[in-house]
């Protein structure tokens, strides 16, 4: 029988060396918010709340979580997920990268496709705010 609990704190861990490897930032778990109240997974990624699942299959309301945890530190989210036997995916709303469109569609990428937007942010100097209706 598999153990969500740890599979989650496990996928969390893979998935912060990950990030701290292609961004070369310190990405760590944020293991005492969310003991207290239900934070991000992850923090050391500028301007964005992240969450991370590990599964059999996708559910939507990982989504809905994730914008939910990013409303609340006023950052832009994205969700991190890994089915089970496949890749890292991250999943974006299309606003988060062209905030002046104003569109609400989701984007799925490669979890490395998600660390060249943000390198590309960090290199740019951009001030990536998270978008306000």
């Amino acid at each position: 029988m598999v153990n969500s609990n740890r599979k989650g704190k496990v996928g969390e861990r893979e998935a912060a060396t990950i990030l701290r490897d292609e961004l070369g930032l310190s990405v760590h778990r944020n293991w005492a918010e969310q003991a207290a109240q239900g934070g991000v997974d992850l923090v050391g990624v500028p301007f964005w709340a992240i969450e991370i699942k590990r599964a059999k299959k996708y559910l939507s309301e990982w989504w809905t979580q994730a914008t939910h945890q990013a409303a609340t530190v006023g950052e832009r989210p994205v969700l991190i997920y890994k089915l089970d036997r496949g890749s890292w995916k991250a999943q974006i709303c299309y606003c988060a990268v062209a905030p002046e469109s104003h569109l609400h569609f989701k984007l799925q990428m490669e979890l490395s496709d998600w660390c060249s937007i943000v390198r590309e942010d960090l290199c740019l100097g951009k001030d990536v705010r998270p978008v306000r209706d």
